[in-house]
């Protein structure tokens, strides 16, 4: 059984919860990610996806140049530790319908772990 450790994202990428929707956009495309996690005076705060993003800010029809973060993003980050297997985490994100869980080590945030990284380590399987 292969654990997520080898799929997950590193180093992880984080943005303060101050910064705007826009500038979260603007480091997901230059990372060529598709979350970032939210950091605050005292460590990790949330998370933010592209689906924040798209639903939150553009489907509202509010300026990406003056929404904080802190407005949109999600407040729990879902984790799971990385010697976990890609079934266990592929029940996590569908039970709570989510794209991206942070993986740990000891209770530290060390990665991310998204639903395309598990596909494509399902579709390698396949071939």
């Amino acid at each position: 059984m292969e654990s997520i450790e080898s799929q997950m994202t590193t180093p992880v990428i984080s943005i303060y919860s101050e910064a705007t929707a826009q500038e979260a956009a603007q480091l997901m495309k230059e990372k060529k990610i598709g979350s970032l996690l939210i950091k605050g005076y005292e460590g990790y705060v949330g998370i933010v996806s592209e689906r924040d993003l798209v639903y939150k800010v553009v489907g509202e029809g509010l300026d990406p140049n003056t929404v904080p973060l802190s407005s949109i993003m999600t407040e729990n980050i879902l984790t799971i530790e990385k010697t976990a297997s890609n079934s266990e985490a592929s029940a996590l994100m569908l039970e709570y319908k989510i794209n991206h869980l942070a993986i740990t080590e000891n209770e530290d945030i060390v990665g991310i772990l998204s639903i395309k990284d598990l596909v494509h380590t399902k579709e390698k399987q396949s071939a």
